[in-house]
C-alpha cells in the first residue's frame, strides 16, 4: 500500500491518544496504582492494535503515521522503562541495557528520517525484541498487580541477549545502508 500524505485520519488520531495517555500512566505508576496503570496499558496496546488494522483495511496508512506509530511505541515503553528503574520493579542493570538500546535506536531512526526522510523498517530481531519486552514488562505489571512472583533473572538475561543483538543487526543494516549511499 502506497503511504499518503494525509495527517488526520483514525489511525493517526489512535496513535496520538496513545501518545497522551503516557502522562496518565506515569502519573498512576508513580502514585503506585498498578490497577490504573494497567487499564491505561491495556487501551494503549488496544489502539495501537487498532491504529494498524484501520489503517491497513481502510487504506489510511499515512507517512505521518509511520513516522507517528513507532516514536508512540518507544515514548510508551521508555516510560514504562523509567517507572521501573525508578521504582526498583526490575533489575535496574536490564533496564539500562533495554532503555540505553531503545534510545540509541530511536535517535537513529530519527536521524536517518529528518537527514534522509527515510523511515526505518523494523528487522526481524528487533521485532522479536520488542515482543519479549513488552511480555516481560507486561508480565511485570501484571505480577504488581496481581501479586504474582516477578520474572526470574533468566528473562531479564535472556531479554538483554535480544537487545543487545537487535542493537547489533541495526547497527549493521544502518551502517550498510549508509556506506552503500555514499
Amino acid at each position: 500500500m502506497i503511504a499518503n500524505n494525509k495527517i488526520i485520519t483514525v489511525p493517526n488520531m489512535l496513535t496520538t491518544l496513545r501518545i497522551f495517555l503516557v502522562p496518565f500512566l506515569v502519573f498512576a505508576m508513580n502514585a503506585k496504582d498498578y490497577s490504573l496503570a494497567l487499564k491505561i496499558i491495556i487501551i494503549a496496546g488496544i489502539t495501537d492494535s487498532l491504529d494498524g488494522i484501520i489503517a491497513r483495511k481502510f487504506n489510511q496508512i499515512s507517512k505521518f503515521g509511520t513516522f507517528l506509530d513507532p516514536l508512540a511505541d518507544k515514548f510508551l515503553i521508555l516510560s514504562i522503562m523509567a517507572i521501573f528503574y525508578i521504582q526498583e520493579l526490575v533489575p535496574r542493570w536490564f533496564v539500562s541495557i533495554v532503555f540505553i538500546r531503545d534510545v540509541l535506536v530511536a535517535l537513529g531512526w530519527l536521524e536517518a528520517y529528518l537527514r534522509k526522510k527515510k523511515i526505518m523498517k523494523p528487522l526481524i530481531l528487533g521485532k522479536i525484541y520488542n515482543a519479549s519486552q513488552v511480555i516481560i514488562f507486561g508480565y511485570v505489571i501484571l505480577a504488581v498487580n496481581f501479586k504474582l512472583s516477578l520474572p526470574s533473572n533468566l528473562w531479564y538475561i535472556g531479554v538483554s541477549l535480544l537487545s543487545i543483538l537487535s542493537f547489533v543487526q541495526y547497527t549493521i543494516v544502518r551502517l550498510s545502508n549508509d556506506s552503500q549511499r555514499s
